[in-house]
C-alpha cells in the first residue's frame, strides 16, 4: 500500500501543473476572478514572507461555487508568479480516492510531507497543500490541525460540499479560518462577466442601511454604480438582472448557453442526492427517490404553502423522513429553512419554510417542468423571494440577528430580529407591491421602519418610515 501511495503522489505532482492549466484556459481564462482569491493569495504571501501564522484555511460551499477553480488559480499563481517548485505543492482531490479500500488522508500527505520534501523531522521549505472534496475523509480536520501544531511551514486549504461539517468541526475550530463560498451575488456577476468594477464598501453600506435604517449613503454609492459602472451594460441592466437570477448565480455559467446551464445547474443538484447525501447520512432507495421529487415541489411552490404533513402525504413517506432529508439537504447547503417569528411554542407549532442557496437552481427546475412561461410574473416574484431570502441567511454569516418569517395572516415575508431586540420587516414582490404589510407590520412589532424590496421604484426611496429598494440594488448584498 505504502508503494502505491508514493506511486500515487510522485505521479500527481507531475501532472497537476498540467492539469491545473488545462481546466484554467477552458474554465476562466476570459473572466475576472472571484474575491476570495485575491483574499487567499494576500494570505499566501504573507505566509511566504513569515509575516503572518494564518496557514490553515477551509473552505466549505455548495458545489459549483467555484472552490476548485480558485484552488487552481492559487496553485498556478505559486508555480508561475512565485516560482514555488512542483514538488512543494499538492493539490490533492479525494473525489478521486474515496473508493480506494482502506483509504486514509494520512498516508498520501505523511507521502508528500516525509517522502518527497524529506520533512524529517520538519518541513524545511514552504509547502502547500490543497485538499479538495475534503468531506471524504473523516480524518481531515484532525490531520490539519496536527500539521497546523507540529510545522510552520505547511500552508493548507481545505475544501469541501458538505458545509455543515466543515464549518463546526471542533477539531479544526481554533486553529483554521474560514471563507465560505457561496453563489454568485450580482455584483460579483458583472465584474466576473463584463469586468464591471463595483465600488468599494458597496455591499456593506447597503447592509448598514438595512439595520439602521438610513439611506443616505446607499443612495450615493447606488447613483455611482448605476451611472458610471454600469453605463457601459450593452443592454438594460433590468433584463441583465433577471436573466442573473436565472442563469448567473454560478462562475460556471457565464461561457455556457441557457439550454446547457439549466441542464448543468440540474446535474449538479443530482450529484448533490447521488454523492453528498451518502456521506451525509444512510437512506434508503425509497427515501433517496422521494428526495428528488421533494426537491422538485419545493421548487415550484411557495414556502408558505409546503408542510411536514402536506409532504409526507405528497410522497408517502413518515414525517420524520421529510425532516430527515430537509436535515441532510441544508447540511450540503442546498436548502436552509425560515422559522417562524414567535414563542418556542409558536414556533414548534408552524412549519419551517425552506429556501435555496441560489435562485438560480429554483429557475432551473422551473423550466426543466415547463412552468417558467406560464406565468412569467409569477415566476419571476417566486425567484426574487429566494433571492433576498438567501442574501439575508449570507448576511446572517457575518453578522448576528435572526431570519424569521411573520406567521400572522397576510405578514411580511420576513421579520429580522437584531441583536438589540429590534423587528425589521422585510417585504418582496414584484409590480405595484403597496405599502400596508409593511405598515401594519410596523405597527405589530413596534419597528422604527420597514423595508419593501421589489421593482416598484428605480432607486432606494424613504417615504416617512418605510424603505424601497429595487430588487437589482438589493442583489449587490
Amino acid at each position: 500500500m505504502e508503494i502505491e501511495t508514493q506511486s500515487y503522489i510522485t505521479n500527481l505532482l507531475k501532472t497537476n501543473p498540467k492539469i491545473v492549466e488545462n481546466n484554467l484556459n477552458y474554465n476562466d481564462k476570459k473572466f475576472n476572478k472571484k474575491k476570495e482569491y485575491y483574499q487567499l493569495k494576500e494570505h499566501i504571501d504573507t505566509f511566504l514572507e513569515k509575516e503572518s501564522d494564518d496557514r490553515f484555511f477551509i473552505m466549505p460551499g455548495l458545489r459549483g461555487v467555484g472552490k476548485t477553480t480558485i484552488i487552481y488559480q492559487l496553485f498556478s499563481y505559486l508555480l508561475n508568479e512565485k516560482q514555488i517548485p512542483k514538488n512543494r505543492i499538492l493539490y490533492l482531490n479525494l473525489e478521486n480516492l474515496k473508493d480506494v479500500p482502506n483509504f486514509n488522508i494520512k498516508e498520501y500527505i505523511d507521502v508528500f510531507l516525509k517522502d518527497v520534501n524529506e520533512a524529517y523531522p520538519t518541513v524545511k521549505n514552504q509547502v502547500f497543500i490543497f485538499v479538495d472534496e475534503s468531506q471524504y475523509s473523516k480524518n481531515w480536520a484532525s490531520l490539519g490541525k496536527i500539521i497546523f501544531d507540529e510545522d510552520k511551514n505547511v500552508f493548507m486549504i481545505f475544501t469541501g460540499s458538505d458545509a455543515l461539517n466543515l464549518e463546526y468541526n471542533n477539531d479544526s475550530a481554533r486553529r483554521s479560518l474560514k471563507k465560505e463560498i457561496y453563489p454568485l451575488n450580482f455584483a460579483e456577476y458583472l465584474y466576473l462577466k463584463y469586468d464591471i468594477n463595483y465600488p468599494d464598501m458597496l455591499s456593506e453600506t447597503f447592509r448598514d442601511m438595512i439595520f439602521t435604517g438610513k439611506v443616505k449613503e446607499s443612495q450615493k454609492i447606488e447613483n455611482r454604480m448605476y451611472n458610471q459602472n454600469l453605463i457601459n451594460l450593452n443592454q438594460n441592466y433590468l433584463k441583465e438582472w433577471e436573466y442573473y437570477i436565472q442563469y448567473g448565480c454560478f462562475p460556471f455559467t457565464l461561457n455556457r448557453t441557457e439550454e446547457s446551464i439549466v441542464q448543468l445547474t440540474l446535474d449538479m443538484k443530482d450529484r448533490i442526492i447521488e454523492k453528498d447525501l451518502d456521506i451525509i447520512t444512510s437512506f434508503t432507495t425509497p427515501i433517496r427517490l422521494a428526495t428528488y421529487k421533494l426537491i422538485n415541489i419545493v421548487a415550484m411552490s411557495k414556502p408558505s404553502e409546503l408542510s411536514s404533513n402536506k409532504l409526507s402525504n405528497i410522497l408517502n413517506i413518515s414525517k420524520t423522513s421529510i425532516q430527515s432529508i430537509f436535515q441532510a439537504l441544508e447540511k450540503t447547503h442546498l436548502l436552509f429553512h425560515v422559522e417562524p417569528y414567535g414563542s418556542c411554542v409558536k414556533r414548534q407549532r408552524k412549519s419551517w419554510e425552506y429556501y435555496f442557496l441560489t435562485s438560480q437552481i429554483k429557475a432551473s427546475i422551473y423550466i426543466k417542468n415547463g412552468l417558467a412561461t406560464q406565468n412569467p410574473k409569477e415566476y419571476i416574484a417566486n425567484l426574487s423571494e429566494n433571492l433576498v431570502a438567501a442574501s439575508l441567511f449570507k448576511l446572517q454569516q457575518n453578522r448576528d440577528f435572526g431570519i424569521f418569517y411573520d406567521p400572522e395572516k397576510g405578514g411580511v415575508d420576513f421579520l429580522l430580529n437584531t441583536i438589540m431586540g429590534d423587528i425589521i420587516p422585510i417585504e418582496v414582490g414584484i409590480g405595484a407591491k403597496n405599502t400596508k404589510q409593511v405598515k401594519k407590520a410596523i405597527s405589530r412589532y413596534n419597528s422604527d421602519y420597514g423595508i419593501i424590496v421589489s421593482n416598484r421604484s428605480s432607486r432606494i426611496q424613504k417615504e416617512d418610515n418605510i424603505i424601497s429598494i429595487p430588487l437589482p440594488t438589493f442583489s449587490f448584498m
